[in-house]
């Protein structure tokens, strides 16, 4: 659905883009995520046709930008960072003009507007001027512009951003709902959000795709090891250092003597554990607690772009 392969883009002597190239599945919810400066802006830009590329090729529902521009336009809803409101035009008369936009007409855009302020519970201030909305309703507002003609393509740029947590926590709810019925692109920084939302992840730093995949496909790849924990009753000190003469496949083992706690890492799982579990209980080190930790998306994007 969306195919993007080597862009780049400059501004002045200031390089944007160097290489983005990734994929986006239809239906799929995807997190694009990096840091201030690392060219996700720019990349929604050029995919919504806002800002052309120096190289490279960009692709939306089989239709390349540069050379389809209107037919692309057609098949995306874009809501950027800071949505193109009309503040002095009520939210149901906005709505109707954004819909008139693309070509909807009559019961068509009727349907289409009620639809959308009963799907984000805009009812309530359908009548009123959007400068006197809060701006978590005014992202709504600007969420339901984007979806008026149906796009086949959301892209949404930092679409939380400034909102408090309890706007935060129903935009993304907003979100969620929407997927399988479309393609969705979302950026964000804020990176639990991304987690809890998206299917797949991309990581892009200083204007190239660093890594994308699924959470954990991204943390297996990254690193391997999981990380691991024995809490035993006394001897923790000596524990670990038969665990390190004995099993060369752990590493990173640490101890903290005041909780007789031996951490360690280790790529062999289950097999592990029943080795290490077997050490305990023969040593009479007194087994109290034997168990894993995932990684965070936080541990992944940091060691990535850092």
């Amino acid at each position: 659905m969306i195919e993007v392969v080597g862009l780049q883009k400059s501004f002045g002597n200031q390089v944007a883009l160097s290489d983005i190239s990734f994929k986006v599945a239809k239906g799929q919810i995807v997190g694009f995520l990096g840091a201030n400066g690392a060219g996700k802006t720019t990349t929604m830009d050029i995919l919504c046709g806002c800002i052309g590329a120096d190289a490279g090729t960009a692709k939306i529902a089989g239709f390349e930008i540069s050379e389809n521009p209107i037919e692309v336009k057609r098949k995306i809803g874009y809501l950027p960072d800071e949505p193109p409101l009309h503040r002095e035009m009520q939210v149901g008369e906005f709505l109707s003009y954004a819909g008139k936009l693309h070509g909807l007409r009559g019961d068509r855009l009727n349907i289409r507007v009620a639809d959308l302020i009963e799907r984000l519970e805009l009812g309530s201030n359908k009548n009123r001027l959007i400068g006197q909305l809060s701006k978590g309703f005014r992202q709504r507002v600007g969420l339901a512009g984007a979806l008026i003609h149906d796009p086949e393509v959301l892209i949404l740029d930092e679409p939380t951003e400034g909102l408090d947590p309890h706007q935060i926590l129903q935009i993304r709810e907003m979100i969620r709902g929407l997927k399988g019925q479309h393609t969705i692109l979302f950026s964000s920084h804020i990176l639990s959000e991304v987690e809890s939302v998206c299917d797949q992840l991309i990581i892009v730093d200083k204007g190239r795709v660093v890594e994308q995949g699924t959470h954990q496909e991204l943390i297996t790849r990254i690193d391997g090891a999981r990380e691991f924990h024995v809490k035993v009753r006394q001897g923790a000190m000596s524990l670990a250092k038969e665990l390190e003469e004995t099993l060369p496949n752990l590493s990173r083992i640490t101890v903290s003597e005041e909780e007789q706690l031996v951490s360690f890492l280790t790529r062999d799982g289950d097999d592990v554990l029943d080795q290490v579990a077997r050490r305990v209980l023969d040593g009479g080190f007194g087994l109290k607690e034997l168990g894993g930790k995932s990684r965070k998306l936080e541990d992944v994007f940091f060691q990535l772009t850092r």
